[in-house]
């Protein structure tokens, strides 16, 4: 999983005249801590990437929301986000051949996508979740691709669009799309399926929805 570390007046930056920084924060950390809670009941080795922090601050982070041991934190390292992406791959790649990237703001993706993307793994080297804005909120790798992490516009809406280019024909397995939690309309979105049913409540930014006018 990876994140940028939740820091006041450097994350969810694009809501901030609307919602101010204070709230960003908030959000941000509940967007982070509700993934976290989702992908616990997964039997697999969860690692946390956490962009911008010193070893103190994970250590405090950790501290601070009782975070499990089982859980592996990690700083990102690289000079932008696929080479970050790529030198995790690598940590992590020694242990484990059937890797899953996730980020932080799709908090009500469904554990059965996930959970599809490692069985899929069997039959396609490469299982991606696309989002409706161009990009990716999930990456699933059976084997190292490491091209699928250079030369991206990486924060634009031709994210996918460049990352299949790099893909031959039958390589990719693409899921059922999903969406991030980016703009005021995501967030109106968010609010509105939380309303009626939806598998795994995120119970932090649920309550946020609650208190919170956008």
């Amino acid at each position: 999983m990876f994140s940028r570390y939740p820091r006041l007046g450097e994350v969810k930056t694009r809501l901030s005249p609307i919602l101010g920084p204070e709230a960003c924060l908030e959000l941000h950390q509940a967007l982070l801590l509700d993934t976290l809670d989702r992908i616990t009941p997964l039997d697999v080795a969860c690692h946390l990437f956490l962009a911008d922090c010193s070893d103190f601050e994970i250590r405090e982070f950790t501290r601070a929301h009782r975070l499990p041991e089982s859980l592996h934190l990690h700083i990102q390292e690289g000079k932008d986000l696929g080479d970050r992406m790529w030198n995790a791959y690598q940590e992590v790649f020694p242990a484990w051949n059937r890797i899953v990237f996730l980020g932080s703001d799709s908090p009500t993706l469904p554990l059965s996508r996930i959970e599809e993307s490692l069985g899929q793994l069997e039959h396609y080297p490469v299982v991606v979740a696309p989002v409706e804005d161009g990009g990716y909120c999930l990456l699933a790798l059976a084997e190292p691709r490491k091209e699928l992490f250079y030369d991206i516009h990486w924060g634009t809406s031709v994210v996918l669009e460049q990352t299949l280019a790099k893909l031959g024909t039958g390589e990719c397995l693409l899921l059922a799309p999903w969406y991030d939690v980016d703009t005021v309309s995501d967030l109106h979105r968010l609010e509105k399926d939380l309303s009626g049913e939806s598998e795994g409540i995120p119970r932090r930014t649920f309550a946020f929805l609650r208190k919170n006018t956008f």
